[in-house]
């Protein structure tokens, strides 16, 4: 097995899919349960999510995302998907990345595949739709790795083999 440190893509990968995995069981967890967070009186501040996250998000809702902040059953439906199936798929990815293995293709490119569909929705509204980003510039800034992942990993995995193998073959000596 090769280093990891001497695969700086699938380094870049994991760190990426680390990030996204955090964010799914705070901020999507949170847009899943909650329905409107118009102001930070909205949220409940309970266990999970900690309170910093929470105000985190009503921060956001309130300055550049008011989609998010009127969370309609569309979009809180489409959240659900990153805790409750791309959370799985994160942990399994950061695994499958750091020990090479191969299986990882077929799921990595059902998800790539899956978050771009949903990126073209959810950008799409953010620019156009009833509820338009407040801070463009800074919302696509925010939801960039969004769409250049799924892109970048299904470009990694495209090709058999995922992982390159080591020669096996012995040279002879005279």
């Amino acid at each position: 097995m090769t280093s990891i440190l001497r695969r700086p893509v699938d380094l870049f990968i994991i760190i990426i899919f680390t990030n996204f995995l955090l964010i799914a069981i705070t901020i999507d967890y949170t847009q899943t349960l909650y329905g409107s967070i118009l102001a930070e009186e909205d949220l409940d501040f309970g266990i999970w999510p900690p309170a910093p996250i929470l105000r985190a998000y009503a921060w956001w809702c309130e300055k550049v995302d008011p989609l998010l902040a009127h969370n309609p059953l569309w979009y809180s439906t489409m959240a659900a998907f990153s805790p409750f199936l791309y959370g799985p798929f994160y942990v399994v990815a950061i695994y499958a990345f750091l020990t090479e293995k191969e299986w990882i293709r077929i799921p990595a490119l059902m998800w790539g595949y899956g978050l771009i569909l949903s990126m073209i929705v959810v950008v799409r509204e953010e620019l156009y739709g009833q509820y338009p980003a407040r801070d463009i510039p800074l919302f696509l800034l925010a939801y960039g790795a969004y769409a250049v992942m799924p892109v970048v990993v299904m470009a990694r995995v495209a090709h058999l083999p995922v992982f390159s193998k080591p020669n096996k073959k012995k040279q002879k000596t005279n």
